[in-house]
């Protein structure tokens, strides 16, 4: 009797022992997934994402890039408006100025035809 008391008595005990690390497993897969899930809804201050750099971390600093990336193109589009824009006054400026040479080469023609 007393070897069937001493048999369940360990079955029991590692019973509990397997139990214990079920349950501390849980218990840090739980932590862990927590926290995943509140740095990927970015409720975690700064600090937060300094000790631990995630993803939100890592999409501000990305952000932050393509904004100045953004910024520097639309300078640019915008400079190359402006440079468009003058070139095209610039063209119709000669064009004015062609149209008067001709029209004082002809009245030249003109002069020295008559005189």
């Amino acid at each position: 009797m007393e070897e069937v008391k001493q048999v369940t008595t360990e079955g029991e005990e590692l019973s509990k022992a397997v139990w214990h690390y079920i349950g501390v497993g849980v218990l840090w897969l739980s932590l862990i997934l927590t926290g995943l899930a509140l740095e990927r809804l970015g409720l975690t201050s700064g600090y937060f994402t300094g000790v631990l750099p995630g993803e939100v971390g890592s999409l501000r600093a990305k952000n932050a890039e393509y904004e100045t990336n953004l910024r520097k193109v639309m300078d640019e589009n915008q400079r190359l408006s402006g440079l468009i824009g003058r070139e095209r006054q610039t063209a119709e400026a000669l064009d004015i100025c062609q149209g008067e040479k001709k029209k004082l080469e002809d009245e030249l023609k003109q002069t020295k035809a008559g005189g």
